[in-house]
Parts: structure tokens; sequence; C-alpha cells
């Protein structure tokens, strides 16, 4: 029996009260009718008979002649019907254990079958009835219990072996103030506890997972650092992160997503001892509460140590998920705690920022975390509110840098975005940019830069057609490319404009590319009907596949910088790079070397066949004024003005 709920308040449903104290009503005139019957031989009618005349409704007044066996086996059968009639069993028990009276509801409920003999075996209640509960032991002492607490109603909660649930209310019966036994009631409530069961556990459980959800965590959490403030334990909270889990999500479909993380739950479990939670806070973020322990800072640290990398090395192994062989690793951050007077939200908090750092070191690792990440995370979030700011004070500006073919004739130039900070003063786009995605504006940003592009195309076509056909590149982030109305809306601001659109250069990156290719490939072709042109960018640097050049209508792929600064002193670089080259020649791609700095790397760069560079040593970014100043003007003496060394010397 699971005493689940009991509670001894003295609470009896009104209803089950009503019948109980008729019942007992009964009882006493029924004990009266007996006494008259062994006193029938008496001259005068005995008190009890002079109390049972007045009782109504039971029978009619009458003189003590009158009374005779029929009308006592007439009672008797009035108190069976009415005991018969109620929907709760009934079962009354002597002060022994000794069975007195139950209804026939009381045998459905029990399932007491016929061919026990009742009448021949005086504990047949306890014998029958005890093996059926999850605790034989248990039921039998509560009710030992409930019949020594001799002026107690209660209410317990019983469980049977085959899942059945009963309510269970009693209440003591008395004779003449002496209580002489107890009458119960039961009532089948295994539907509606199940149903109020099942409101608690989706209330506190992951549906996916079946493990602990946010708010479980956070009370056992709770729990665990008042007993840790109480008894000078340590314990520890592990915020897990699955690596490139969108990626899978995206490409194979949420049902394959879903059943990888189901996976990723069990083995988490698998790692765990009995006194630890593991718990899923949503997405791909898990959560494992290790039980505190009276150690020292450096031995529990060194523990949890074990602990993590054992839960790194179970999930890099490989899944099996719906016919694909899946690999998913995961960044893992440590609080350590009590530190101070932090709260359960508060631990939470530093594992998860510990976990973003763990991210920037590679991902597949952990971090602790330490106080100085606190402050870190502070600058994070005035930097995001101050990006959010400074889309409104037009803060961000757009500068132009021009790419040159190797005679100093300006081909084109790439948009870069420029963070003047009232502040902080100028900030680069690898600070801001990422904080930018993880706050949700980088899409509107880089339409922004589009709508920009597109105009400024439109300028230079119609004011500043001596400088050539020039074309302007714009950098497209993930988020942005994978907007469904991403073909729309560039089409929007090219008719809006009126710029041709074989003069705009979309820069996409390689991870970009293997992420659903036929997704991609079909975006690319749309817009290539309109006449826009593609160019990989940082080439080298991500998932570099000769399948997709093959397949994607490309036009050109840009050297990545750190491979052209690295071609004076590496050698193996030299053949990277002059393969990267060969290899666009043979594909019919244009090549452009970014991050140009000095002359070696220019000849080196145009002696293997690359036509068009692009670099600070050849020009510094421009304003849009300066940059149609610079066109209009002569590139070549520009360049040199804006550069400490010209690469243009000699040509």
């Amino acid at each position: 029996m699971s005493e689940l709920d009991r509670t001894d308040d003295g609470i009896v449903d009104p209803d089950l009260r009503s019948e109980l104290e008729a019942l007992g009503d009964r009882m006493d005139e029924l004990d009266a009718l007996i006494s008259l019957t062994e006193s029938r031989e008496q001259c005068s009618p005995p008190p009890a008979l002079q109390a049972v005349s007045h009782a109504e409704g039971l029978w009619p007044i009458a003189s003590a002649e009158e009374v005779d066996n029929q009308q006592l086996k007439e009672t008797i059968s009035l108190l069976k019907a009415t005991l018969n009639s109620t929907t709760d069993g009934i079962l009354v028990l002597d002060n022994d254990l000794r069975v007195v009276i139950y209804n026939t509801k009381f045998v459905s409920l029990w399932n007491i079958p016929k061919s026990l003999n009742r009448r021949s075996e005086a504990d047949w209640f306890k014998a029958f009835t005890a093996p059926l509960m999850e605790n034989s032991e248990q039921f039998i002492n509560r009710i030992r219990e409930q019949l020594s607490h001799t002026d107690e109603a209660t209410r317990d909660i019983l469980r049977f072996t085959d899942g059945r649930i009963f309510e269970s209310r009693s209440h003591p019966q008395k004779i003449e103030g002496e209580t002489v036994g107890r009458v119960w009631s039961f009532r089948d409530v295994t539907k509606q506890r199940q149903a109020q069961e099942l409101v608690e556990y989706q209330a506190t459980y992951d549906p996916l997972t079946d493990l602990p959800n946010r708010r479980l965590l956070l009370d056992r959490l709770n729990q665990t650092l008042a007993r840790c403030r109480r008894h000078d334990r340590i314990g520890a909270l592990l915020f897990l992160d699955l690596d490139n889990f969108k990626t899978i999500n995206d490409t194979l479909g949420h049902p394959t997503g879903d059943a990888l993380l189901q996976q990723v739950a069990r083995r988490l479990t698998d790692c765990l001892r009995r006194e630890d939670t593991a718990a899923r806070l949503g997405g791909d973020e898990f959560v494992l509460l290790l039980a505190e322990e009276s150690s020292t800072i450096e031995a529990f640290t060194h523990h949890v140590d074990m602990a993590a990398n054992k839960v790194l090395s179970a999930l890099s192994e490989p899944y099996e998920v719906q016919g694909h062989r899946l690999y998913a690793t995961t960044s893992i951050g440590v609080s350590l705690f009590p530190q101070d007077d932090e709260s359960a939200d508060d631990v939470l908090m530093q594992a998860d920022t510990a976990m973003y750092r763990a991210k920037e070191a590679g991902r597949n690792t952990l971090r602790f975390f330490l106080p100085s990440m606190r402050k870190f995370s502070e600058e994070q979030l005035q930097i995001q509110n101050d990006l959010r700011q400074a889309l409104e004070r037009d803060e961000l500006k757009i500068l132009w840098q021009p790419k040159h073919d190797f005679s100093g004739n300006t081909l084109g130039a790439e948009a870069l975005l420029r963070w003047e900070h009232p502040v902080r003063g100028l900030i680069m786009p690898s600070e801001f940019i990422p904080v930018a995605e993880d706050i949700g504006i980088i899409t509107s940003l880089g339409n922004q830069v589009l709508e920009v592009a597109c105009r400024l195309l439109r300028k230079l076509a119609d004011e500043y057609t001596e400088a050539g056909p020039i074309h302007l590149s714009v950098n497209i982030s993930p988020q942005q490319f994978q907007q469904a109305d991403f073909s729309m809306q560039i089409a929007h601001y090219l008719e809006t404009s009126g710029a041709n659109p074989s003069r705009l250069i979309l820069e996409l990156t390689e991870n970009m590319l293997v992420t659903n290719l036929d997704e991609v490939m079909a975006k690319m072709v749309d817009l290539k009907r309109l006449g826009v042109r593609f160019s990989i960018d940082d080439f080298g640097t991500g998932y570099s596949s000769l399948a997709y050049l093959k397949r994607l209508p490309l036009d050109e792929i840009k050297i990545d910088r750190s491979f052209v600064n690295d071609i004076i002193k590496d050698p193996e670089t030299v053949s990277i790079v002059e393969a990267i080259i060969t290899m666009a020649s043979k594909l019919g791609l244009s090549v452009v070397a970014e991050g140009v700095e000095n002359s070696r790397e220019f000849n080196f760069l145009r002696k293997r066949g690359c036509h068009c560079f692009q670099g600070y040593m050849l020009c510094q970014p421009l304003t849009e004024k300066e940059f149609l100043e610079f066109i209009s003007e002569g590139n070549i003496h520009t360049a040199r003005a804006n550069s400490s060394q010209s690469v243009f010397e000699g040509f």
C-alpha cells in the first residue's frame, strides 16, 4: 500500500458520514431487538424495547407482545438493503481484525471469490486482501493503527499490485461510547488518480525524453543547495548543449532529431548514479545535477571532471537513427556550488555561461565557470543592448573595399560593416556579427546592406559609366539565406532600385552550401535566373567539397586571407593555393585573393594566374563618397595615396 495523500484529519465525505450514521443507528436498534428477544418472557417491556418502539421509519409502534422473530428478520433485511444500496464498498471490522459485516459492493470491488469460505475462517480478510496490496505489511499495519486510534476519521490511498487505486475512508464504530471496531468505505478511483498523476507528470517531466523538465530540475537544485549549505557540502551542475544539432534537425527533419534526442537522454541516464539527476530544458539543452558530497574542492573538481569527460565520450559515439548513422558531440559548462548566496537560477546561468566558453574553445569539450566569465557575460549583454540601439541610432556604417585586377583597375568592391560605438569607438564585424546572429537581428541587418548595395549599383550605372562595369559584393549570413522569402527579397531590392542583377555578387560560406544542398541549389538557381552572381567566401576553411563546386551555379571563389598571408613562408600553403587557382580555372570560376598585404604576395598570386585582388595594402575600405571619388579620379593614384606601399609600382 502506497499511502499517498494520507491525511488523518478527521474529514469524511458528508454523504458517506450520513450513510454511516444511519447504519450505526440501525445497528443500535438491532442490538435492542436482540436483547428484547432474549427477555420476551418478562412481563414488562425492557428499556431497550421502549427506545426501539419510538424508532420511526423502521417498524410500526407496537407492544412487546407484537415484536417477534419476523420483525427481527425484516430489520436485518432492511439493514442489508441499506448496506448494499451504497456505491462504495463497506466493511466493518472488530478490534481483533475479525469481519463483522460487509456489503456486496465490497465483494465485487475486492474480487473476493465465492469459493472462499468466509464463515469458517475468522481471519479470511487479512489472509485474502493483504497479498493484493503493493505493500501488504504496511497495509495491515495501517489498519491496526487506525483501530488503535479510536476517535480519528482517516483517508488513505490504497495501491494494488494489479495497478488499481482505491480511496479508503474510515471512522470508529462505537456502542454506548465504547469503540468496538471500525467502519471502512472503499471507492475505486483508478481513473481519477491516473488522470491526476498524468497531469502532475506532464507538469514536471519532458514528454519527449521522460527526463525531468526545468521546473522539477530547479526544485531539486534548490533542495541540493539547501543541503549543501546546511551540511557544508559541494554540488555540481553540468549544462550540455549539442553541437550542430540544428543542422541534423533541419536536414533530416524533426522526427529524426527527436529520435536522436531520445538516444542522448538514455546515454546521459546511463552515465549517472541513482542519486544524480538528468534533465532536459528544451531543444538540445540538457542539464546534469550531480549529488552533493563532503569533499575538498580539489577532489570534487577532479570527480566532476571525470564524470563530464565520461559524458563527452558517451555522447560522441555514433548514433543509429532511422537508417542514418549520425554523430553529435556536445559542449559542457560546469558550475560548482555553493560559492556565495547564489540561487538555483544563478547556478544554472553560471553553467550556461561556461558552456558557451566551451563552444568558443572548439566544441566537444568542457569548461568550469569562473568569476571572470560573469564579467564577460555582462559585457556581452551590454553589447547586445548597444547593438539594438545602434540600429536605431544609425551607428552601423557600410564601407566599400575595392577589388583590383593586376593592373590596378577597379573591378568592384565588397560591402563591409563597421560599428562606430559612441564609447568604445570602432568595433569590427568579427566582434558584433556573432552577437547580431545570437539576438536575431542579422537578417534585418543584412537586408539593409543589400538595399544599399542595389541603390549604389544603380547610381554607378547612371552616373559613373566611365568607371566601367563595377560589381558589388555582399556577404550573406546563414540565417538570412535560410529565410523562405530570401529570393523574393533580392528580387524586390533589384526591382525597386533598378540595379543590374549581373553586377550584384552574393558571397556565401562553404558551411552554408553543405546544409541541405538541394534547398540551397533551388534558391541559387532562382536567383541565377535573375542574373545574380555567386561567390564562395573564405574558400578552403570550411567543408570544402568538389561535389558542390560541380553542382552549384557558382561564379567565383575567394581564397581566404589565412592562405594568402602564409604563401611566402609555408610550402604546404603554396601547394594549396596553386591547387585552388588551377581547379577554379578548370571549372571556369574567377578567383579573388583577399587580404593581400604586400607586393610579394601580390606577385606570387599574379604569376599563378590570379586576376583579382583585395586587401588593405591595395586600398583601405572607403565610405560610399570616398569610393565614388576613388573610381572617378583614377584607381592607381588613389591606391597609392591610401597605402603605405603600393603593389602597382612598375605596372
